[in-house]
């Protein structure tokens, strides 16, 4: 492997890093705050081993192999979770490292789960950093690291696979840092229509941008303990519900609608039909079970129902009540559906609704060979044909992906956390999704767990977002041998 490669492109990594650290304290100095330092001296620190590792490893090798897209995609989520620990550990806003860690890695994986209780009070420039996390993560540092690559004279395509390991890709542009930079164009314009959206309804100029953030990177910060639902405000809700569906949809799709001027484009899409309707379906089965259990519409509110649904659905977070306390159904229903996610090439995480719906067609596949045996059958999306080695692949992801799950759970109920904390709080990580039930649900947070249970749950966050096999391959012997 290239080590010289990888710590030179770590090293631009963590200087870029370095710099976003001093737009929260911009923001800081302009409140009039005392965290402002935090960030200079966390910044300061990022330039310097940065800037270490850039100069030492300068002209080594002018090319990545398989293994070093791997080796690089690992080390860039891990040391910049940590790095981006720093101005909260510094500030003293969490009370230990280990909380600053899990606070810094759930905002760069866009998870959402949070440690910090008293966000009300939280200081202007801590509350920008969480929302820059997780919009610096949420079309991934990797894919931002690939614009940039062809001035490093290195070429991207190993981390492109890596960081978005999609069963079907479309192609926008022949050559990889102009796809990257064209992705940047739609996330930036989403995010700014976002921000302008939510200022006309009724958010303050920061909160609009610190919330448009976290909405379009499917983060889920918000900058109260009550998350969106500290707002009451149906308007802004209708905003986030666009803009978490916009946000759970694949990217080329938006690029390709916008190109073509053309919402056609949407509807012809199978994966996004099969998303919208188990949105809408979702929401009407937990609206039915609402009113069944209350023996009525009294306090029913279907916007409600359909803004924790998509938030779930598209692993984003918000919550705007306490679904714990609705009808069982319906917690037992966001739990499932976390595991299903947003579109592939979006910034969800879970399974995607792709895999689901390979494996669905593979199921009525394997239906029709039943009834006619010497038949043959294949499977298909958008007119061509899936290969079997595809879909094996899959498979192997889904029943790794499971395993996994099972794994942390075991795991959390070992250090003593109760079934369904443990439960939802490992679905909730490695899906990306934050708020899970119980004591890690909407109405608590993840603060009161072990600290050995939350580092295990960051581990689970890097591993649901850059989807398992990208983490799991550089333990295994093999990928070390020459």
């Amino acid at each position: 492997m290239h080590y010289g490669a990888v710590l030179h492109i770590l090293g631009w990594l963590m200087g870029g890093f370095g710099a976003a650290m001093l737009v929260p304290a911009g923001v800081s100095l302009y409140y009039g705050e005392h965290h402002a330092m935090a960030f200079v001296t966390s910044a300061i620190m990022s330039f310097f081993i940065g800037g270490n590792l850039m100069f030492m490893n300068k002209g080594k090798v002018k090319s990545l192999s398989h293994k070093d897209g791997f080796l690089l995609t690992a080390l860039t989520w891990t040391v910049l979770g940590l790095l981006g620990a720093m101005p909260m550990y510094i500030s003293d806003v969490t009370p230990s490292l280990v909380d600053a860690i899990f606070e810094s890695f759930s905002g760069l994986t866009t998870t959402g789960a949070t440690v910090i209780v008293g966000l009300d009070d939280l200081s202007k420039g801590i509350l920008f950093w969480r929302a820059l996390l997780q919009w610096l993560g949420g079309m991934g540092v990797v894919v931002l690291a690939i614009a940039i690559l062809p001035f490093l004279g290195i070429g991207g395509m190993q981390l492109y696979k890596t960081e978005m390991p999609g069963v079907v890709k479309d192609k926008l542009q022949p050559r990889l840092q102009e796809t990257a930079k064209l992705l940047w164009v739609v996330y930036l314009l989403l995010t700014t229509t976002c921000a302008v959206a939510y200022h006309i309804m009724g958010m303050s100029i920061f909160d609009a941008i610190c919330h448009s953030f976290t909405t379009v990177a499917i983060g889920g910060f918000a900058n109260y303990d009550q998350s969106f639902g500290h707002f009451a405000n149906p308007n802004l809700e209708w905003v986030a519900i666009i803009f978490m569906f916009i946000g759970g949809t694949n990217y080329v799709l938006h690029y390709t609608a916008l190109n073509k001027r053309s919402l056609k484009m949407y509807w012809e899409n199978t994966e996004f039909r099969y998303y919208t309707f188990y949105v809408a379906a979702a929401t009407l089965f937990a609206g039915i079970s609402y009113v069944i259990v209350h023996h009525g519409t009294e306090g029913f509110s279907l916007k409600a129902v359909l803004f924790n649904i998509v938030s779930i659905v598209t692993t984003t977070g918000y919550a705007t009540h306490d679904y714990s306390e609705w009808p069982v159904f319906v917690p037992m229903l966001l739990l499932i559906l976390m595991f299903f996610g947003g579109c592939s090439g979006s910034t969800s995480g879970g399974l995607k609704v792709l895999r689901v719906m390979l494996i669905a067609k593979q199921g009525q596949r394997e239906l029709r060979r039943l009834r006619h045996p010497r038949s043959i059958q294949h499977v298909k999306v958008q007119g061509h044909t899936v290969g079997d080695d595809v879909l094996e692949t899959v498979w192997s992801f889904v029943v790794l992906f499971f395993f996994t799950f099972a794994v942390l759970s075991l795991a959390l109920t070992f250090m003593g956390i109760d079934l369904i904390p443990a439960i939802s709080a490992a679905a909730a990580t490695i899906t990306n999704t934050g708020p899970g039930l119980g004591e890690v649900g909407p109405a608590g947070n993840y603060a009161g767990l072990p600290a050995a249970a939350k580092v295990l749950l960051c581990f689970s966050m890097v591993v649901g977002r850059l989807e398992i096999f990208t983490i799991l391959v550089i333990f295994t012997p093999q990928f070390w041998r020459r």
